[in-house]
């Protein structure tokens, strides 16, 4: 009996720790006023750069298909946000919201988007670039295999990368 009380009370655990993580991106809260963006119970920053308001920090969003912590490492989503492939990314933005075009971060003073150095996650599962860079996709598809992802490092460069590539992700407001 003391063992079913005890997987019982584990499943409604589980049960509800699923349901807080899946809670769906479009019961997100933007607050102008506050400059802040709540969802899943989290708050991120924004900020307004090149006429658009940015999300000043990479997006956390659960997604259990396609979406990582660096290093594998839960502690590394709560200081650098998910890492997403290109299709979980433009799936990861909240309603109201979405993943920024090259031209968007060409126009953005990337100085007050909060830039850390995260790294990626190449697609056979080996995580590159902790403290040396940052990578973000973008909306901007190159071709069926490859989109544009935006990489921060001592300069800004755009390149074509694998989709199956997970990169941070930084969600600007439709307007």
């Amino acid at each position: 009996m003391k063992f079913k009380f005890i997987e019982m009370a584990a499943l409604i655990i589980a049960t509800a720790v699923l349901f807080v993580a899946c809670e769906k991106v479009e019961n997100c809260h933007y607050d102008e006023a506050a400059k802040t963006l709540k969802c899943q119970g989290q708050t991120y920053a924004t900020v307004e750069t090149g006429g658009r308001v940015w999300m000043a920090e990479n997006a956390n969003l659960v997604n259990f298909d396609s979406s990582y912590c660096y290093g594998n490492n839960l502690d590394n989503c709560k200081k650098y946000g998910r890492l997403y492939d290109w299709k979980s990314a433009n799936d990861a933005c909240p309603t109201g919201w979405e993943l920024p075009k090259q031209a968007d971060f060409e126009s953005a003073d990337l100085k007050v988007l909060n830039i850390g150095k995260d790294g990626f996650r190449y697609y056979d599962g080996k995580f590159a670039d902790e403290n040396v860079s940052a990578s973000f996709w973008t909306a901007d598809a190159f071709d069926d295999s490859r989109a544009v992802m935006v990489r921060v490092q001592d300069k800004v460069t755009y390149e074509h990368y694998n989709k199956s590539i997970a990169a941070s992700v930084r969600c600007v407001k439709i307007k």
